[in-house]
């Protein structure tokens, strides 16, 4: 289960003394500055997922699971847009015994359990000095730890920028818990979304996550206010499928994964995961990948094996998290799914506040991989824009390729902790477009 979320505030004369950001309200420090984790396997306690042979079938297969297994299930009902059947249980049924009789049923192509994914997180912007990710100097970070960085250490954001600011043309969907859409820094960036969670069409933040990671994507950049964004002109596509404690199922992801697939989203941020494969999150990735979408996702912060859809080698660029000296996080998931990694520990992002809703100027820093996966999210949006014509895979090979193995000292070469190695926007941008 997810450890409880606790935000610390900071005091203002303590945090800012140093800087000119004194009328900003809230700053905080988002879940103590740790790494969201998934500590067990969870799964929803009286649910299993059918994939039939034929999507044909689900209406007549949908009549005979019922009376066939009458003493077991509660209903049986259609998953629109996946062509899955999820069957619900009467209590104390055993979902392993049931499984196991089902795929006996000649049928049944796949079974799952629908488990559940978490959340993982020079322009004249007010903040930009605290974006170390962006421009290191080897600057204090988060004063009131003492957080400090080392120059260079970080994206090569200013001379990428040289290069590509983005374009409107490049949508992003963020899957994740919504979006804060009053917030200063992202009121303006976003297009019409999706709420997989209640089923309408208003995906508003109520956790923070998803607002954290659509800022470091496309905030709004060069506007004086804010922190600025990878992607300046970038567009953002909310998906809401993690309800109020970072939490969702596989199939609200996988619907989420397709809509956006079919929506004109270019690219798809997946700051989250599981802990196990399932053809629910399998299948719709594939799909998105078969429609010339790229999906970036998330390895996960227990220092363990890369979860999912991370771990989907072909189909999905793996993220991990480095820190503010070139470091791999010390909670970064590894493996040899790993693509690259990114600045994932002390990442300050635009905010939603539980606390506080009406505020929409609220800033956190956070730590984890899920702010690392959109910084390579807002470097492919970069990279499409000035090279429209490069597909999905050309657009990833890139991005590993260029980037910066700094920890070629004990690993030279792709290793299982940090991929190809650091992402470096100004060695992906660079020779692709005369600076003017």
């Amino acid at each position: 289960m997810l450890k409880k979320t606790f935000l610390f505030v900071i005091l203002l004369n303590i945090l800012l003394f140093s800087g000119p950001v004194l009328d900003y309200p809230d700053f905080y420090l988002y879940n103590g500055g740790l790494p969201r984790q998934i500590e067990t396997l969870r799964y929803v306690a009286d649910e299993i997922i059918v994939k039939p042979s034929l999507a044909g079938m689900i209406p007549a297969r949908r009549t005979k699971l019922l009376g066939k297994y009458q003493d077991r299930l509660l209903e049986a009902q259609s998953i629109n847009g996946l062509g899955l059947i999820s069957l619900k249980t009467k209590p104390g049924v055993s979902l392993a015994e049931l499984k196991k009789e089902l795929a006996a049923e000649s049928w049944v192509a796949d079974i799952s359990l629908n488990y559940l994914a978490g959340a993982f997180r020079l322009p004249n912007d007010q903040h930009f000095g605290f974006q170390y990710a962006l421009h290191n100097t080897g600057q204090t970070i988060v004063p009131a730890v003492s957080y400090t960085g080392t120059s260079g250490a970080d994206i090569k954001a200013l001379e990428g920028w040289d290069w590509s600011i983005s374009s409107e043309n490049v949508v992003v969907a963020v899957i994740d818990t919504g979006i804060h859409f009053q917030h200063e820094d992202l009121k303006n960036k976003i297009v019409p979304g999706y709420n997989f969670v209640h089923d309408n069409n208003h995906p508003q933040d109520d956790d923070g996550h998803g607002t954290m990671v659509a800022s470091v994507i496309a905030a709004e950049t060069d506007n004086n206010i804010g922190v600025a964004g990878v992607a300046w002109n970038a567009l953002i596509m909310p998906l809401k499928a993690l309800d109020s404690t970072g939490s969702g199922t596989y199939t609200a992801i996988a619907l989420a994964i397709r809509y956006a697939a079919d929506s004109g989203a270019a690219i798809i941020n997946l700051s989250l995961g599981g802990p196990v494969d399932s053809f629910i999150l399998r299948d719709a990735c594939n799909y998105a990948a078969q429609k010339g979408v790229l999906l970036v996702a998330a390895t996960g912060n227990d220092t363990a094996e890369v979860k999912y859809p991370a771990a989907y080698t072909e189909l999905v660029l793996a993220v991990g998290a480095s820190d503010a000296h070139d470091q791999l996080a010390v909670f970064s998931n590894y493996g040899p799914q790993v693509d690259l990694v990114a600045p994932g520990v002390y990442v300050l992002c635009a905010y939603f506040n539980k606390a506080n809703p009406e505020n929409t100027r609220s800033y956190a820093w956070a730590s984890g991989t899920s702010l690392a996966a959109p910084h390579v999210s807002g470097a492919a949006a970069l990279l499409m824009a000035i090279k429209p014509g490069l597909n999905a895979s050309q657009v990833s090979a890139l991005i590993c390729y260029t980037a910066d193995d700094v920890n070629r000292v004990n690993y030279p070469g792709k290793d299982d902790y940090m991929g190809y190695g650091r992402l470096n926007l100004k060695t992906l941008l660079a020779p692709y477009l005369l600076k003017k």
